[in-house]
């Protein structure tokens, strides 16, 4: 079960990851269409998301987060946010959700809110973010969000059985309060 509501949206609500929460992120982060664009190359089990969580617990440098839809029946989670390296003047950001809840906006909400929480209580100078070039969704997020496209690493990871672009993605403080 999704741990305290961190921040809220309109329909998403950011909640803390805790250790009950490894047999969903395991879950997302074996799902073909997720791992893939996360760019894991091999599967996870229960016991290593469990460490990860576990991990991320103690460690100031990066916030973790579920992404949930609150319903009559408790928060469902459908994804994960995670804002890493705080000690950077540019942190970055990175984001799944699982495929039956995309093309819905809740990518862009969810992110959008740690983009807020980002701005609002870390003294820095902007954010990153990177995605595969051929996933759409991603790069949707991304400009919808205002982010700015500051380059393209060509041929960069190996994804599916191919070579793709690695596209990165900036937004600076004043931008974001500027929209």
């Amino acid at each position: 079960m999704p741990g305290a509501a961190f921040r809220r949206g309109d329909r998403v609500t950011l909640r803390t990851v805790e250790r009950e929460d490894a047999e969903f992120v395991q879950r997302g982060h074996n799902h073909p269409e997720v791992g893939v664009s996360l760019g894991l190359d091999r599967p996870e089990n229960e016991s290593e998301a469990e460490a990860n969580i576990e991990s991320g617990e103690d460690d100031p440098l990066n916030v973790s987060l579920l992404a949930c839809l609150d319903d009559g029946d408790g928060p469902t989670p459908i994804g994960k946010v995670t804002l890493m390296n705080l000690h950077h003047t540019r942190p970055e950001i990175s984001y799944w959700l699982l495929p039956e809840y995309h093309g819905e906006g809740y990518g862009t909400e969810a992110v959008g809110v740690l983009v807020d929480y980002a701005f609002e209580s870390q003294e820095i100078r902007g954010l990153q973010a990177q995605a595969f070039a051929p996933n759409e969704g991603s790069v949707g997020v991304l400009e919808n969000l205002g982010f700015t496209h500051e380059g393209t690493l060509r041929d960069a990871r190996f994804r599916d059985g191919e070579y793709v672009d690695v596209v990165w993605y900036g937004l600076l403080r004043e931008e974001w309060e500027d929209r």
